[in-house]
């Protein structure tokens, strides 16, 4: 398995375009031509996950100072529970050694009708070296757990990304927040 620069012009990105209209609800998704448009290439890798020399998903990746922000992480439909995605976030974090991986998900939330799926997805960050920050962040109406791969989270690097990240793309304006804790 390898991870490589995917071509914006290119059969393989027309791939990644069909594993993005699979893996992500509409609200979700931004087309890869977008995201392409969306930054530099100094400040954007959208990277194929291959596997066998044939495409299986793909990430997007922002860059800034040190954070490495995963804005993207899709494998495809017929991939999936096979241990691609653990093989390809080991892959991810060897290429950005000594940068801080962020990630955010789906909040659990007990009331909600996807939350074995939020747990799914929580629980595979966490496996795979990713510590919860105890910092969360709201916008698409939904709160996120943000996760990175270091114990100790930059909290003030990711709130000037984002604040680059609302620069760029206007309508992505996340409230970076932590909850009350209880006694």
């Amino acid at each position: 398995m390898e991870l490589r620069k995917l071509p914006r012009y290119s059969a393989d990105k027309l791939i990644a375009d069909a594993i993005n209209e699979e893996a992500f609800p509409e609200c979700e998704r931004n087309s890869l031509d977008s995201l392409y448009a969306s930054d530099t290439e100094e400040r954007l890798d959208i990277l194929g996950i291959y596997e066998n020399g044939t495409i299986a998903g793909f990430f997007v990746v922002r860059i800034f100072e040190s954070i490495r922000y995963l804005a993207y992480f899709a494998v495809s439909q017929y991939k999936r529970s096979s241990g691609i995605g653990s093989k390809a976030i080991q892959l991810l974090k060897q290429r950005y050694h000594g940068a801080q991986i962020v990630a955010e998900f789906e909040a659990p939330d007990e009331n909600c009708g996807n939350n074995a799926l939020r747990l799914r997805r929580r629980d595979f960050y966490l496996r795979n070296g990713f510590f919860e920050t105890g910092w969360y962040s709201f916008y698409d109406d939904t709160e996120f757990t943000i996760a990175c791969t270091a114990s100790d989270f930059d909290k003030e690097g990711f709130e000037r990304f984002t604040a680059y990240l609302s620069s760029i793309v206007p309508d992505h304006i996340p409230k970076l927040y932590m909850k009350q804790q209880t006694p």
